[in-house]
């Protein structure tokens, strides 16, 4: 015999799960497969319609950077600037917006045309800016900021022979293509511009200065890179995470530790010079060739004046040839420092393993931090693991006396920030 209460929680399971698939939690919005039914009618009726597909991670460097759990954020965020344009008007109660999948950050808009028979540029380049527009004018703290879309279109039109939402998976799959040429394209275009950039030294280097909270003086400088000329790029960030994803990450940090070390003679109270690296920085084989060891002769440093920051994520992730590499760069004189602690999980043993000589406290923990308790146990806490592993503290971010205060009672060694220095034009 059936039991009742079985048989409902039963189906109810399989709603839920069914629901999984189609509707994404985070975002609000229906998945591709819940929609089609409401886009077909949409079509019978209009005769054409217009998609818009909007890929949110073209880079692919804003979930790496940011992880997982603040890019959702950001994904969420541009989810309500849709919402935003459909109060203004420019997105019609006829407009139906969804996701490609469930949990991705691949939006799709299909727009009516306003009238039978029309579905044209004309509203899809108004909504188009108007998205960009919203992006240009995010808040500078905000993941929108730099986000740098890859979008492709596609006309669907009714026709009697030809099924409707055949015709509809086939225009979304076109849109796609077409994000994805003009993401090729783009590429290629920024892969010519950073080897020119390399070949013709167009960056510099600006030095910010890590000081002793009690009394000021001065640890060291980290040196910091710069273009000398405007880029596509709309951060260094950004810049550096295309390098990354190319075959001219290595040619370009060794650009980028030339000119630190070529440059590092114009600080005025010189202390160490801390050089940022990628995890394939550390594994480049010009830190032991004596190519490195050179320019630093050159500038009258040695290797341990040199401390190589290598971030959290980068440490806790990376296999034991990266490790033994590390211990190669200790075994040369040069210092090491985990940049960006907080920022992600790294544990003990991962640490002790790498044996850094400074650990910098992500800017995250720093901010307001005299008004945030949390932020304070948090940091103790940190200071003591540093404790443990013998490493010296950096709190990075330092932009208030308040702040200053608070680390130096909380007893942080160094700091860092914009309290200390202004970088220049």
């Amino acid at each position: 015999m059936n039991d009742p209460e079985a048989d409902y929680y039963r189906l109810r399971t399989e709603w839920l799960r069914y629901k999984s698939h189609l509707f994404d939690k985070l975002t609000g919005l229906p998945a591709l497969p819940a929609v089609i039914e409401d886009v077909r009618k949409l079509l019978e009726a209009q005769r054409g319609v217009e998609v818009v597909y909007i890929d949110l991670g073209r880079s692919g460097w804003h979930e790496t950077e940011l992880g997982w759990a603040a890019y959702d954020g950001v994904v969420k965020e541009f989810s309500g600037l849709l919402s935003l344009l459909r109060e203004h008007g420019l997105l019609s109660p006829q407009d139906i917006a969804c996701l490609n999948t469930v949990r991705s950050d691949r939006f799709l808009l299909f727009l009516a045309g306003g009238e039978p028979g029309v579905a044209t540029a004309a509203r899809r380049e108004p909504v188009l800016q108007a998205i960009r527009g919203l992006l240009a004018s995010a808040p500078a703290d905000s993941g929108l900021h730099s986000v740098r879309l890859a979008v492709g279109h596609a006309r669907i039109l009714e026709h009697p022979m030809t099924r409707s939402e055949r015709a509809i998976q086939h225009a979304v799959a076109g849109a796609i293509l077409m994000s994805l040429v003009e993401r090729e394209g783009i590429d290629a275009a920024r892969h010519e511009e950073l080897s020119r950039m390399i070949a013709e030294r167009r960056i510099r280097s600006v030095f910010h200065p890590i000081l002793r909270l009690a009394d000021g003086t001065v640890l060291g400088h980290e040196a910091l890179t710069r273009t000398k000329t405007r880029t596509s790029f709309d951060s260094i960030e950004e810049l550096f995470a295309f390098a990354e994803s190319t075959d001219l990450i290595v040619e370009f940090e060794r650009a980028c530790r030339a000119t630190a070390i070529g440059s590092s003679t114009q600080r005025s109270q010189p202390g160490l010079l801390f050089l940022n690296a990628s995890a394939r920085a550390v594994l480049d084989p010009a830190w032991g060739s004596g190519e490195t060891e050179a320019l630093l002769n050159a500038a009258g440093l040695r290797p341990q004046d040199v401390v190589v920051e290598i971030t959290e994520r980068v440490a806790v992730s990376r296999h034991d040839g990266f490790e033994q590499a590390v211990r190669g760069l200790k075994d040369l004189g040069y210092r090491v420092a985990v940049d960006d602690m907080g920022a992600g999980h790294a544990s003990l043993q991962t640490l002790a393993s790498i044996e850094p000589d400074f650990l910098k406290f992500d800017t995250s923990l720093v901010r307001d931090i005299d008004k945030n308790s949390i932020k304070r146990s948090l940091l103790e806490s940190l200071r003591a693991l540093a404790d443990k592993i013998r490493a010296r503290v950096i709190a990075e971010g330092v932009e208030r006396e308040e702040e200053r205060a608070t680390l130096l009672a909380l007893g942080i060694e160094f700091g860092q920030g914009f309290l200390f220095h202004t970088e220049g034009p």
